[in-house]
Order: C-alpha cells, then structure tokens, then sequence
C-alpha cells in the first residue's frame, strides 16, 4: 500500500525536520492518531510514585520500559509542532529528576536492585545504577535538547531545562562510567564499555554485547550534536570501529556474534581457559535489528560505516534473515541457520529501510500498516511500540530518501579538523581480506 505523506514545515534544521504532517491515507491517520492519544496520556506512567515502585524492582527497567514512554512526547511534538508535548516532556522528566540519587563516588543517577542475573550473591541487596540507563536517558534528552535549540522561540522558553538536562548528561550520566573504569580504549581496534563493578563476578567487568554498545552510540551521537564536543563523536567512532572489527565477510554480507570478547576482564574468574559470556550468532531478532542500527547510524553521521557496508548489511538482510515473503516471512540467523531454540523475533532491521524498498515494503507496507491499525489501542504497541515505526516511516525515511546520510554535515564537521582527520585514518580499514574470527578461549 503506497501513504501519501504531505508535510507542512515549521522549522528545519540539520538534525532533522520537525513537521506537521498531513497524513492522507485513511491507515496511517489511524496510527498516527491513535499513537498522538497515547503521547497525551504518557505521563499517566512516569508519576514520581510509579518511578519509585520500578527503581525498587530494578534500574534497569527504566531503560526498557519508562524511558520509552517519556521519549513519545518528543516524537509527538516532531510529528505536529505542539508545544503541550514539550510541556508533558518537562513535566514527566521532573519526576525522573524526583528519583535520581547520588551513588558512592557522588555521580547521579537512578539506584534499584540489579536483575536476578546480575546480583551479587554475596552482596543481593546492593542499590546499582545501570550503564544502558543512564545512555539511554542521554538519547532521550539530547532529543529534547536539540528541538528547542533549533527554534528560537522554544530556545528562550527552556533555556533553563536545556541547560540543566545538558549539564546532568555531561557532568553524571555520561562522565561516570569512564570515572569508574567501565570504558576501555583498544587502540586501533576501536573501544567497548564494560558493565560495572558490584555484579556477579561472571557478569562483573564484562564486555557489553554489540546491541547494548548500540544504545551508547546513539547517546554519543546526540551529545556531540548538541554539544560539539568532539569527544563525544570520538568515544562514538571507537564503538563503532569495534563493532566493525567484529564482522565476518562472507559471498557479499557480513556476519558477526551477539557477544565478543575484548580483554582479559572477560576471562572466566574461575577458570582461565574460558570466557565469561558464550560465543555464538545472535538469538534475538531485536539484538540483531539493535546491532545492525549502530552501523546505520554512525553511516548516516558520515563515519565508520560507508555505503559499501550499508549494501552489505542489505545482503545479510535479504538473502540470510529473511526469505523475503511478507505475508509468510521465516526468519534466520545472520549466518543463515535456524533453531527454534535459539532463535526468538523477527529479524528484521527497520533501520536499513531506506535503503532497500524490499525491506522498506516489508516494514511499511500493508500487512504491516494493517497489523499497527489492529493494535492501535494497545497501550505498549499502539504507543511505545509505534513510536519507532512512526519515526522511522515519516522522519528518518523521507529524509533519508534525500540523502542517505541524513546527518554527514556531523562527520563532515568533525573530519575537517585536521587532527581529528589524522586520528580518524589510523581507525579506517575495509572487511574485504582479513575476516574477524571469534577467539573462542582466552589461550588461542
């Protein structure tokens, strides 16, 4: 089903376009409608009281599930230009301010119990903040951040919310974890974040899989866009590298695991001839998409990742995750296997959409458009759930569809400046000749 999208433009800026869209197709004014509902009525989730109740859970769900919900009013106000979603925005996230509390070494952030897979079990009841948290919140906020800086009406009116969110995200949120030893330099091999300290000792100090550094690289992205801070985009480029290090070449796509190791912290405590986590092809369809999306994006920042990558990403896509049958898609693992015991989701990467209409068909088109009108009412998937969809059909791919690389100016900046040209070059290399082979013990 082709949408016929007519946007009415209040003000542009090179992030991104924020839009009044005209949505003529009778479909996708259900979706878009149903999901502008349930912005309205996000914050009916983020009160200060139900903040607490998730932290006594864990910290970690606010990634998962509260975060979410606060970054609808930004898609919302995107989507038609009213600043009642701004104002929901500061008013929710005032909540999330309510609940932040300083840890051991005087850094903010939100303290709950670790998940069950995490604890200590010497120590069960220790009060931890979260890495992806605290990334993820960054993305969040840098979305704000960066609406109100493009118009100077909105700039004037949340000076002061612009300046705060800024200085939490720099000064705690992003700052602590390289205070407390989470992120490691490989040099020209690119960079990775570790977990914290106070975990189980197998989960302690361990590398992040490929989808969580994914999470990190989106917040880098927006603060170095909001900021210029060139460390910002540095610290991106690093995971980015790192990610491509760890892609296999094979008959024209890439392939690569959910998880690698990167250094001697991911050793087995009690036994060196293993690692601390397994190796092996990812077993979600959601770590898959997550992962993949760190290469579209850094490409699209005009870094890491080129246009040759992006067609091979396409290959692995359309010939290995998916047989290309919308009505009746089966779905493998990047290498092509398939175990329903290891398998779980659609592998299906939203972020490749605009550079392949078989994909683009799939995600957009109408079995898909008729599934979101069914769920429409759904709290999660008629909101959260559409979010991404929504922001990937009328935002990223239009704008993509001008220029693949919606945000290049970003790169473009950064590589003008001849230092960072010089260091950059001593990152760059191409998967064409020497493929990444997983070591599958720390002895080889």
């Amino acid at each position: 089903m082709k949408f016929f999208l007519s946007l009415c433009i209040l003000c542009f800026c090179s992030v991104s376009l924020f839009a009044a869209i005209e949505v003529k197709d009778p479909q996708d004014k259900i979706i878009v409608d149903g999901f502008l509902k349930h912005a309205k009525s996000s914050s009916k989730y983020l009160t200060h009281a139900k903040l607490e109740a998730q932290l006594k859970k864990s910290a970690e769900g606010l990634c998962w599930v509260q975060l979410n919900y606060l970054s609808m009013p930004l898609t919302a106000y995107r989507l038609t230009g009213d600043r009642a979603h701004l104002e929901s925005f500061v008013s929710s996230f005032a909540n999330f301010e309510k609940v932040l509390s300083k840890g051991e070494d005087g850094f903010l952030g939100w303290h709950g119990p670790a998940l069950s897979i995490f604890k200590d079990p010497n120590n069960p009841n220790k009060k931890i903040d979260v890495i992806i948290t605290a990334f993820r919140a960054i993305t969040v906020l840098t979305d704000f951040v960066e609406i109100v800086q493009a118009d100077k009406s909105l700039a004037k009116d949340y000076k002061a919310e612009a300046k705060r969110y800024t200085k939490l995200m720099e000064d705690h949120l992003f700052k602590k974890w390289d205070a407390r030893g989470c992120f490691e330099d490989l040099g020209t091999h690119g960079g990775i974040y570790k977990t914290r300290k106070g975990l189980r000792d197998t989960k302690a100090s361990l590398t992040q899989p490929h989808n969580k550094h994914e999470i990190i690289i989106e917040s880098c992205l927006g603060l170095y866009r909001i900021t210029d801070n060139e460390n910002y985009m540095k610290r991106a480029i690093k995971l980015g590298t790192r990610f491509k290090k760890c892609l296999t070449f094979k008959d024209g796509h890439y392939e690569w695991n959910y998880w690698d190791p990167s250094g001697k912290w991911d050793i087995h405590p009690s036994d060196a001839k293993k690692w601390k986590h397994w190796i092996g092809v990812e077993h979600k369809g959601g770590y898959y998409s997550s992962s993949l999306s760190q290469a579209v994006a850094l490409y699209q920042h005009g870094v890491v990742f080129d246009k040759q990558d992006i067609e091979r990403f396409v290959k692995t896509q359309v010939e290995k995750c998916w047989n290309k049958n919308n009505a009746s898609p089966q779905w493998a693992r990047v290498d092509g296997s398939r175990n329903a015991k290891y398998m779980k989701g659609a592998y299906m990467c939203m972020a490749l959409s605009p550079y392949d209409q078989s994909i683009a068909e799939y995600c957009f088109g109408e079995i898909k458009t008729k599934e979101r009108v069914g769920k429409v009412g759904h709290g999660w998937q008629g909101g959260v759930a559409a979010e991404s969809w929504i922001k990937a059909k009328y935002l990223n791919l239009p704008a993509a569809k001008k220029d693949p690389q919606i945000h290049k100016e970003y790169g473009g900046d950064f590589l003008a400046n001849k230092a960072n040209k010089k260091w950059y070059k001593t990152l760059v290399f191409d998967i064409t000749d020497v493929n990444y082979v997983a070591q599958k013990t720390p002895n080889k």
